[in-house]
């Protein structure tokens, strides 16, 4: 590897690490989102576990969260009927979302699919529990703006972008250091 073209991968990589440090700061977080995280709709759940629920809904898009999912996005997991007992069409949110909810100790929700409601009312979801994921949960939220997603992306991808950093200035240094010995 040439010498200019180790340079330009360490300053892009101190670049994108210095992105990542960026993203941290609570000013940079709030201008990509004021909100840091979806809000949970209330539930009513048909029995002890989170198979069966309903949810009341006012007309607009939604998101469906799932705590432990084996796979995401998964638009199957849930079958969602509306007030009139039709069923709503469900899609993949094309994307891995996810959000670490701080009230509840840290709860990874990812989300899995999203779906509209065109009129107000109750909504009934049927999901799916795995097996090897006792204690999953489900939860609903308006689906996320632009963003909001993009906010929660980068949450998660932080670690990455931060570890960016220290990997360009071990090739800057090693750039230099390999120069100077050609000399």
């Amino acid at each position: 590897m040439g010498r200019r073209v180790a340079l330009a991968v360490a300053a892009f990589l101190v670049l994108v690490g210095g992105i990542g440090l960026l993203t941290a700061l609570p000013a940079v977080q709030r201008a990509i989102s004021p909100d840091a995280e979806p809000t949970p709709l209330p539930l009513r759940l048909a029995g002890p576990r989170y198979d069966d629920l309903t949810v009341d809904l006012d007309p607009g898009r939604y998101a469906v969260w799932a705590t432990r999912p084996t796979s995401a996005p998964d638009r199957d997991r849930c079958r969602v009927t509306g007030p009139d007992g039709r069923p709503v069409p469900a899609a993949d949110p094309g994307r891995v979302v996810e959000w670490t909810e701080v009230a509840t100790d840290d709860t990874v929700w990812t989300w899995t699919s999203t779906f509209a409601a065109p009129v107000a009312g109750g909504y009934h979801l049927t999901c799916r529990l795995d097996p090897d994921a006792p204690g999953q949960q489900y939860a609903v939220t308006r689906e996320p703006d632009r963003r909001l997603a993009l906010r929660l992306r980068l949450a998660l991808w932080r670690g990455l972008l931060v570890a960016a950093m220290p990997a360009g200035l071990v090739v800057l240094a090693m750039t230099l250091t390999w120069r100077r010995r050609a000399e």
